[in-house]
């Protein structure tokens, strides 16, 4: 019974701590230029979603308690989608702090980034670049 009660109020904590993150991509391209996205966080592939100029692709999740949430997208964009980037769209290890909102931004000059809308969005990759 003791062990159950332990493992009761190590799972309600863990649980209470779980804290709510998301990250958003915009297709900022200009008009007809359709954009391709297939995100992935670990084994769990989201599968692919295409989205028109002015539209946006939202993943909402809970992060994990220990910052270990993790999740790279892959954006396609131009004439048969022939230019790609793999872009990190959330790292829990790398953000300032837990329930963190990331916003990204695609445009034919690149990918630029805003963390928690605080910030401007900044440059963070070109296309057809390598990781």
């Amino acid at each position: 019974m003791f062990r159950l009660a332990i493992i009761l109020i190590v799972f309600g904590l863990y649980t209470e701590h779980a804290i709510g993150g998301s990250f958003v991509i915009y297709n900022n391209l200009k008009r007809g230029n359709l954009m391709k996205i297939h995100c992935k966080s670990g084994d769990n592939s989201m599968g692919y979603h295409v989205r028109r100029p002015g539209r946006f692709y939202l993943v909402k999740f809970s992060d994990h308690i220990l910052d270990k949430t993790l999740y790279w997208c892959t954006l396609w964009q131009g004439p048969d989608f022939k230019h790609k980037q793999v872009i990190v769209a959330y790292d829990g290890q790398m953000l300032p702090h837990k329930d963190n909102w990331v916003r990204w931004a695609a445009k034919e000059s690149g990918i630029y980034q805003s963390v928690d809308g605080a910030e401007p969005f900044r440059f963070k990759y070109n296309w057809d670049d390598k990781l």
